[in-house]
């Protein structure tokens, strides 16, 4: 094949004479095979999960030339029966070479002369995990200069007002968090413009970014409109990807947990939850918000307090 290695097809019709042979895309396909094609529209590959079996090239005539050579003749795969090696590996539940190797050492494997093991395709397909995500610090300057916001919901039970959701806009600079409250989640803009009117307002400074997920709440074409007369440019996460709106969802997850301490820890019903978290956001001191005290400090030189209420 084009990376060295070598395939087997089973179950086909061979003719040696002839010096062409075909392989049906639609027959790989009902094996689990799945081609895809590459950016430049000319390179087909099979794959198999993470797995690139083969590829082709694109000729004349739309018919695609496999990349790599074919092996020809009288040749035969043959497994050696003196080393029991693979068939260890399978019988232990495709256990790594390198835990072979610490069994090998303590002689609990009889027939194995050697633990190294050649390319196994169901190893690649049965272990192959997402690959993590890179963390991404974003440099803002001052506040509102980046914002993160998601929408959580909805919850089981409502609140006594009527609320399933929740909008949280986060400032990246300071890591201050506003909450608004919805029954639907359609009301993302309208609690978008109310946000940006207060804070604005308050702060003298203007949005230059916010980041969201995908969702239609945010995708709205007045939504856009609105942001393109504001010049706030936009940073949509891919589509089933909220790793890369971390910061939103990590504080949606700090806010619902905190929340539902508060009510346990009081002995209150599930709907109280909407009380308990604006509570929370507007007296929390985690480390986020200790932060925010030292950079309102800097901003505005004064010295600020914590006052303990009792």
């Amino acid at each position: 094949m084009y990376d060295g290695t070598v395939r087997t097809l089973c179950d086909v019709r061979h003719i040696p004479e002839l010096k062409n042979n075909l392989i049906s895309l639609g027959t790989l396909h009902k094996n689990g095979f799945i081609p895809k094609a590459d950016e430049d529209r000319e390179t087909i590959k099979i794959v198999k999960g993470a797995l690139t079996v083969m590829k082709g090239k694109i000729t004349t005539g739309n018919i695609y030339k496999l990349l790599g050579s074919t092996v020809v003749g009288g040749v035969h795969s043959v497994e050696s029966h003196d080393d029991n090696t693979k068939l260890w590996h399978m019988r232990l539940g495709h256990l790594s070479e390198r835990g072979m190797t610490e069994l090998h050492k303590r002689n609990l494997l009889h027939g194995v002369k050697t633990c190294k093991l050649d390319f196994c395709k169901f190893c690649v397909l049965g272990k192959q995990t997402r690959v993590s995500f890179m963390t991404v610090k974003h440099r803002t300057e001052g506040i509102l200069d980046y914002v993160h916001s998601d929408v959580w919901g909805p919850t089981k039970e409502s609140s006594f007002g009527g609320s399933m959701y929740y909008v949280t806009f986060t400032d990246d600079f300071s890591r201050k968090v506003w909450v608004y409250f919805m029954k639907q989640k359609s009301e993302v803009f309208d609690k978008f413009k109310l946000w940006k009117a207060e804070v604005e307002n308050q702060t003298g400074r203007k949005i230059k970014y916010l980041r969201s997920d995908n969702g239609t709440e945010y995708t709205d074409s007045q939504f856009q409109k609105f942001c393109e007369e504001h010049g706030i440019q936009r940073h949509f996460s891919v589509r089933k990807t909220p790793q890369q709106n971390g910061v939103a969802e990590r504080m949606n997850r700090s806010l619902t947990e905190r929340a539902r301490c508060l009510r346990l820890n009081a002995g209150l019903p599930k709907l109280s939850r909407q009380r308990r978290l604006v509570w929370h956001v507007t007296s929390s001191t985690d480390h986020h918000e200790l932060l925010w005290v030292v950079r309102l400090q800097k901003r505005y030189g004064q010295e600020m307090q914590l006052i303990l209420v009792t």
